[in-house]
């Protein structure tokens, strides 16, 4: 309040207010807002507490930081805020969940009775949470857990009626026994099921799963090592013909396709991880999995290789020949892609936006790697994301050689790009008639340049001292 008149931004109905939190994503810059008046104060908390996640490291430094678990049990009225919920680590006293943080974690359940979502990766605490989870949540719509869990706890977990997605890492025999009923007492919601990394799982259980699910709409299965691709496909056209979304792995050899081969016609999404090393069975395998998909109108379609190999031709061929006009995001990680394949992907699949590129790009001419680039961006008209995502190996993948600067001619070339990510950068761009206007985002920090089309000039804008120490060209 200044002059016995209240500032704008408390003149502000409240209802708005809140609208403008929710663009903020950075912690520090969401409690330096709630320090600007009462009003301010109450918005910015509601952003503040909408999600609690607990990292690994804050679990290195318990004792020594207050967890916003201790928060909650201090102000108790902040915890009706709360819609999301993620432990990814808990600290421990000799080797085993510390207690007085797995009390605290267990109160804080008991407080957040709006929780929509609950995540916990870690199992060793997830028995003493179980009654609260199954409990007094309404609204829970979305469940991940590392479900190492022994016949008492898995049955709480039955009260669990209302949710759309449910993701089980590591399910023991008596949770997969369960799982029939878990899924069924959530049929009418269920959209989304994940199940990961189980040794007991085969196809004719998971058919008794899916048979209650005949709606479902996204299936992920990974890990699975009794379960053959093969049988996952089978399994799915009988029990899910409406799925959407689907994401396998390959580990068993090649398998040819025959007169009963299934057919996927409402797939949109499809992932495929091949654990394959040998050229000839990768090759052969996905161009089986692709023909159950061939008439389907895919959206996205993402291929991740155990060990780098090249990218089979017969299998670019299926995706420009079936998908030419529907393919919008295709993700290509740990593949040798060839710059006449980079060419015939940006200039063939007419509706990609975006290309992820955890591959390593051979040209004939390394000299002209970028002009290569930018002459296969710029045939993709509608392409306006790169991503070079991280290899399988741990190193930077297709773009890494590029510069700041090269980003910017690259940006100049191909003008229908608009994002271009980096394994820890992040460039944007946009065009103010013949001015290229790119940020760069590093560690959470931006850094905005002018281009002058004209010129070729770079020119920065005008920014905080501290961002111009940190500038990168």
């Amino acid at each position: 309040m200044a002059g016995g008149r209240y500032s704008s931004a408390d003149a502000l109905p409240f209802d708005i207010i809140p609208l403008f939190f929710y663009w903020l994503t950075n912690y520090a810059d969401l409690a330096s807002s709630a320090l600007v008046s009462k009003t301010w104060h109450q918005a910015a908390t509601m952003r503040l507490y909408y999600s609690i996640v607990y990292t690994a490291e804050m679990a290195r430094q318990n004792g020594r930081i207050s967890s916003p678990f201790d928060v909650l049990l201090t102000h108790k009225d902040y915890a009706l805020h709360v819609k999301h919920m993620s432990i990814q680590s808990v600290p421990t006293t000799n080797s085993k969940p510390n207690d007085a943080f797995t009390i605290n974690v267990a109160r804080c359940l008991d407080l957040c009775k709006n929780l929509t979502s609950f995540s916990c990766m870690s199992h060793g605490i997830l028995p003493s949470l179980i009654s609260r989870i199954a409990a007094g949540k309404p609204r829970l719509a979305d469940l991940k857990l590392e479900a190492v869990l022994n016949r008492p706890e898995t049955q709480l977990l039955l009260g669990v009626k209302t949710l759309k997605r449910l993701s089980l890492d590591y399910p023991t025999r008596v949770v997969l026994h369960h799982l029939p009923d878990l899924v069924q007492n959530n049929a009418a919601n269920l959209e989304n099921l994940s199940i990961t990394n189980s040794f007991d799982l085969d196809h004719e259980y998971l058919g008794i799963i899916l048979s209650h699910v005949p709606e479902l709409k996204t299936l992920r299965i990974s890990d699975c090592i009794c379960i053959t691709h093969v049988q996952l496909l089978r399994v799915i056209a009988q029990c899910c013909p409406s799925l959407t979304s689907l994401t396998l792995m390959i580990y068993t050899p090649y398998q040819q396709v025959d007169l009963q081969w299934p057919t996927f016609l409402s797939l949109r999404h499809l992932s495929i991880n091949v654990r394959q090393c040998d050229k000839d069975a990768v090759r052969g395998t996905l161009g089986a999995v692709l023909t159950a998909a061939n008439q389907a109108a895919l959206e996205s379609f993402t291929l991740k290789l155990a060990e780098r190999n090249s990218l089979p031709s017969p299998v670019l061929e299926d995706l420009i020949k079936h998908q030419r006009g529907t393919l919008k995001k295709l993700n290509i990680m740990n593949t040798d892609i060839s710059g006449a394949q980079l060419d015939r992907i940006c200039a063939e699949l007419s509706e990609l936006q975006q290309l992820s590129l955890g591959a390593f790009l051979t040209f004939d001419s390394p000299i002209k790697y970028q002009e290569a680039l930018a002459v296969a961006f710029i045939k993709a008209k509608k392409l306006t994301t790169v991503i070079d995502t991280i290899s399988a190996t741990g190193h930077s993948g297709s773009l890494a050689p590029l510069t700041s600067r090269e980003i910017q001619r690259l940006f100049k070339k191909a003008k229908n790009l608009r994002i271009i990510k980096l394994t820890s950068r992040t460039y944007t761009s946009s065009w103010n008639k013949t001015h290229l206007e790119m940020s760069l985002a590093r560690d959470g920090h931006p850094f905005i340049y002018r281009f002058d089309g004209q010129t070729g000039e770079i020119k920065e804008r005008p920014s905080t001292k501290s961002r111009k120490r940190s500038v990168v060209v």
